[in-house]
């Protein structure tokens, strides 16, 4: 891939897994980010927002990034809250999750699950956009049950002042199974006039080099797992370059103490502790040789004891492999 140019590489919000903790320990080791996305925040029933989706958003766990909150919201009302919340809290950017492809959000009319309704979502637009100073960005799948869905809403989302639009060129129904398919993008790229932005399965530079090739007036690109799986990711697609050996090993092994000593102050037991650290190295473990052994010794942790011991035993066979490091 022609590195001349830099790409801009955006974190994608992966719920349960890119919260602030995460994200702040990763833009301190490894970079290479141009923007990281929160996880959405959502209205509960009772008009309120969680704690946690507050703590989450708060400035003051988001001071050494630049930060975009996502929000999720069905109907206007729900929209201006969200926005208006970010608004007060400082955020001038904010995004509006379209993708989300769970049955558990799409049945209630939610993310994915408002693509079939085009009406819906010019409603909630236009009574939201000119009531709100932040600007407005969408993260979209491309239809929840067919591709259709998204040429249907092409012209819609041509009509508002977007500042860009994330498409994940995959239906709900496929959560992340098969391929994206590359002519669903190319084919809204063609028609979209906003800035678009490629999502999904960037997770290599053979792949990104692939898709620089095939859609190579695209300058901006998200990737949510292949950052998790490789946090080395973004600096390396936009430089070419990654650390020595060594610092490597070092860097991994610091941004996993930090991760888990933060965790260790927020959350309350060793179970809790050990359940959040599990759903982190159902990730990391790609960076190690074995996989699949390494999240096993992890898994098989009863106790902090153990956890700290199979974690020890992971990074002792890390620096005695260190070729096979991604």
């Amino acid at each position: 891939m022609d590195k001349k140019s830099s790409p801009k590489i955006y974190f994608a919000p992966l719920q349960e897994s890119t919260d602030h903790i995460y994200r702040s320990s990763h833009a301190k080791f490894f970079g290479g980010a141009d923007k990281y996305f929160a996880p959405y925040i959502v209205r509960q029933n009772d008009g309120t927002v969680k704690n946690s989706h507050l703590r989450d958003i708060s400035p003051i766990n988001n001071r050494d990034y630049p930060l975009v909150p996502q929000i999720l919201a069905g109907n206007s009302a729900d929209f201006l809250f969200l926005a208006r919340l970010l608004q007060d809290n400082g955020y001038r950017e904010i995004n509006w999750n379209l993708g989300c492809p769970y049955p558990m959000v799409t049945n209630k009319g939610l993310g994915s699950g408002l693509l079939p309704f085009p009406d819906r979502i010019r409603t909630i637009l236009e009574a939201s956009l000119p009531k709100i100073e932040c600007q407005v960005s969408v993260k979209m799948r491309s239809g929840l049950h067919s591709d259709d869905e998204i040429f249907q809403l092409i012209d819609l989302l041509n009509d508002f002042p977007l500042c860009e639009v994330i498409l994940h060129p995959r239906i709900a129904g496929q959560l992340y199974k098969g391929a994206p398919d590359e002519a669903v993008f190319a084919r809204v790229k063609a028609q979209l006039k906003h800035h678009l932005v490629y999502n999904g399965d960037i997770e290599s530079d053979e792949y990104f080099s692939r898709l620089n090739v095939l859609f190579s007036d695209t300058t901006t690109w998200m990737i949510g797992r292949g950052i998790l799986k490789n946090p080395f990711l973004p600096l390396q697609l936009k430089t070419g370059a990654q650390p020595e050996t060594g610092e490597k090993v070092d860097l991994l092994r610091n941004f996993h103490d930090e991760i888990f000593l933060n965790y260790s102050k927020l959350l309350s037991g060793s179970s809790h502790l050990l359940m959040k650290m599990n759903k982190f190295w159902s990730y990391f473990c790609f960076v190690f040789p074995d996989p699949h052994k390494t999240f096993k010794r992890i898994k098989k942790a009863a106790n902090i004891a153990k956890y700290d011991a199979a974690v020890s035993e992971n990074f002792q066979r890390l620096r005695y492999q260190p070729d096979d490091i991604k």
